[in-house]
């Protein structure tokens, strides 16, 4: 085949991958992978090219197979010099380094496989190809966040995407999620994915069939909304080994599909829905039994509470002691392979606490391993009469390593105090068995989010006062501190952070912050846009016609307003200055003389969205979320992730600063209504009513600040909320509101 102009250049950019010695032994075995070799570049083992003819033969490589090869290299950014190239394989070899983005931007890529390799650095956010449909990427070294830029061409033609077995943290967007809509397989089993399960986004894709999320961090409930009426096309779920909690819903009944189900080594509890319980599912347990053989079909799926299976479902073994074992063996698929059930005693749980922490020692000493010594006694525990430890205080005790599970075990704990300490991971949602009133986790370096029913917890650092449940009374979130690491008894709101941090950084109960203020707004810089679209490679001539389309309608709408404003004639105020003086001028006339229309229930709020929850309970109506008790929470759950810095958008765009949830948006509720109120009577006074409308000075003050106050609420986090289309709320945990 006759060699084209560009020949040579494509050579170099796959010559790019033989690199030292390794390199060029291998390259030595195989056809063709020499510069001058003088074998056509098509020719060589593992290329493949499209002929054309235009003008003479000319060929382009389209595919490069070298799965399984023995190759030792990292992927060069001059591989993105091959703008036609469809697939790339280099599975199974020992590729290093990072995904260069010039190879991300490829715009015509369709597969891309590099599974079993030690591929390291970010996951790129941003991929090129609109036509992009199956990304293999397990079994590496990968870290960053799953995907979470909206406007990245290649969500659009996912079809399959397998990045289990990496390092890959954060929480999955729902949003994010939605744009897939031809995913049929998302593999993200063995990360370090934490929050919800985002159960509604991920239900309402119509194709998607199997869905693999075991082995990692997930909280929060199983969603209902993942199994959706006519959307239900799951064929299996793998969420086992995570840290979910509450029961398996009844609609997952929908699931006409579905054949592998597995939800062992969680902490859901309660009992399966019958209906789920089929010999269809899970099959593959049973079919070295013979015919006859007694089958439980709910133990396909996960062994009940009070019982144990080596693998967390059949065969299971019950647990000695009756009902009572169910206390200490709540779970469903709990598993250990020596068929042990959980018995602890007080003591068990002092030792499994103090292994689990003491990693780097505990400064001043510890006799939590004297064997000896009462439990009562040691440091740091008070008992009750009874002798039932009811208190841990281990403040500023370096503590190291992490909180285990077995600490929920503890069934008369009331106050737990492991503030500034070094202990990482994530808080274990069995400390919802206890009998905790006070926890302060604050100060140490714990990730994720809350397990929402450890927030709803009756009386824990206040909640459940008039059916309202805060997160932050527990922990800030991610991405925001106080003086105190939590809301609490103290009244002090959340702040945000504006520190930039990794997803493995961002923890929750932060007590400081780097950087406390708002990063100065530079304005909007139409050439800067265009040039961060060109580096990351999108079409810019797409964003131009929606930038220009964009400008006409912003065009249009001003015509019209001063259209509008032009016909209204000069009686009409031209500003809430000129209509307040109006107001004064009309009121001071009148024979009545001023009378006051403020009310106790038009005081400002002098901090917006931090209401007390006093305040909060007499403001709530019918519709309010604060009237919802904790099981009206759970019922209406739909798993939509909530401890991605990125939501900090979409609380901005529905006026919810971050975490503060509730009392923003009932504080909202007081300063629109007072504001509608307000201009109901200037529309009155505007259409010539001759009655006496007297705001007076002070309520006209008041007024003017509740309008600063409103757009201050929306505008107080800056620019990350500055475009998110407004679409209708979905009922969520969001409002209570969790972590984000």
């Amino acid at each position: 085949m006759p060699a084209k102009g560009s020949d040579r250049d494509e050579q170099q950019a796959l010559l790019s991958l033989i690199q030292k010695v390794e390199g060029e032994e291998w390259a030595s075995t195989k056809k063709g992978w020499k510069l001058n070799s003088g074998v056509p570049v098509c020719e060589w083992e593992g290329i493949g090219c499209r002929v054309s003819v235009n003008g003479g033969s000319t060929a382009t490589i389209t595919s490069i197979n070298l799965d399984n090869q023995g190759l030792s290299a990292t992927l060069t950014s001059e591989l993105g010099s091959l703008t036609d190239l469809e697939e790339l394989n280099l599975k199974g070899n020992l590729i290093t380094g990072s995904i260069p983005q010039e190879v991300a931007n490829l715009e015509k890529l369709f597969s891309l496989d590099l599974t079993n390799n030690q591929v390291s650095g970010s996951l790129p956010q941003w991929w090129g190809s609109f036509s992009l449909n199956k990304l293999f990427l397990a079994q590496n070294q990968l870290t960053g966040e799953f995907f979470h830029n909206i406007y990245s061409p290649h969500l659009q033609s996912m079809q399959e995407v397998r990045l289990e077995n990496n390092k890959l943290v954060g929480t999955l967007d729902g949003t994010t999620i939605m744009q897939m809509q031809k995913i049929e397989t998302i593999s993200l089993s063995q990360n370090n994915f934490s929050g919800l399960i985002p159960g509604f986004q991920l239900g309402s894709l119509p194709g998607l069939k199997f869905l693999y999320l075991d082995n990692n961090e997930f909280v929060g409930p199983l969603p209902s909304q993942l199994a959706q009426s006519g959307k239900s096309s799951l064929e299996e779920i793998w969420v086992q080994s995570n840290s979910l909690s509450g029961t398996v819903p009844a609609s997952y009944v929908r699931f006409d599909m579905l054949h592998d189900f597995f939800i062992d080594g969680n902490k859901l509890t309660g009992a399966l829905p019958l209906q789920l319980c089929s010999a269809k599912l899970n099959n593959d347990f049973f079919n070295t039994l013979p015919p006859d053989a007694e089958r439980n079909y709910c133990e396909y799926i996960a062994c009940p509470a009070g019982s144990v299976g080596k693998e967390g479902v059949y065969p299971c073994s019950v647990c000695p002691g009756g009902d009572a074992a169910k206390l200490e063996n709540p779970y469903l698929g709990k598993s250990n392979v020596n068929l042990q059930c959980s018995a602890y005693s007080q003591r068990d749980i002092l030792r499994i606490f103090y292994e689990s922490t003491s990693q780097r020692g505990w400064s001043g000493g510890s006799d939590w391993d004297d064997s000896t010594k009462d439990v009562c006694q040691m440091t740091g525990i008070t008992c009750d009469d009874h002798e039932n430890i009811i208190k841990i205080g281990l403040k500023n005790r370096n503590l190291s390593g992490t909180i285990p599970d077995a600490i929920g075990f503890l069934s008369f704990l009331e106050t737990l105090d492991l503030s500034d300490n070094n202990l990482e991971g994530f808080i274990p949602s069995d400390l919802r068995w206890t009998s905790l009133t006070r926890l302060d986790i604050s100060g140490n370096k714990l990730r994720g989010v809350l397990p929402p029913l450890l927030c709803m917890m009756q009386e824990l650092n206040g909640n459940g006062e008039n059916n309202v449940y805060y997160c932050d009374r527990i922990a800030c979130p991610a991405n925001t501190f106080n003086t105190f690491g939590h809301h609490g008894y103290h009244g002090e709101p959340c702040q945000p952070c504006y520190d930039v941090q990794a997803p493995e950084e961002a923890y929750i109960g932060q007590k400081k912050c780097a950087n406390r203020q708002k990063p100065p707004s530079d304005g909007f810089d139409w050439k800067k846009e265009i040039e961060t679209l060109k580096e990351s490679g999108a079409n810019v001539n797409i964003f131009s016609k929606v930038a220009l389309s964009v400008a006409t309608i912003a065009l249009v709408m001003l015509v019209f307003l001063l259209g509008t404003r032009c016909m209204g004639g000069k009686s009409q105020p031209q500003g809430r200055h000129e209509r307040k003086q109006m107001l004064r001028q009309r009121a001071a006339s009148s024979d009545s003389g001023s009378s006051s229309s403020g009310s106790d229930d038009d005081e400002e709020d002098p901090t917006p969205g931090y209401s007390d929850d006093v305040e909060l309970a007499s403001v709530g109506s019918a519709t309010s979320r604060s009237s919802r008790n904790a099981m009206d929470l759970i019922n209406q759950h739909k798993g939509i992730a909530l401890s991605r810095p990125q939501k900090v958008k979409k609380a901005i765009s529905r006026r919810l600063p971050q975490a503060q949830g509730i009392r923003t948006s009932i504080s909202n509720i007081n300063v629109n209504s007072r504001k509608q109120r307000l201009k109901g009577s200037r529309r009155s006074i505007d259409d010539g009513y001759d009655g006496v409308v007297d705001f007076g000075d002070d309520d006209m003050d008041e007024q003017d600040e509740e309008e600063e106050d409103a757009s201050s609420v929306e505008n107080n986090f800056g620019e990350e909320g500055a475009s998110v289309p407004k679409k209708k709320r979905q009922t969520d945990l969001l409002d209570i509101p969790m972590i984000s």
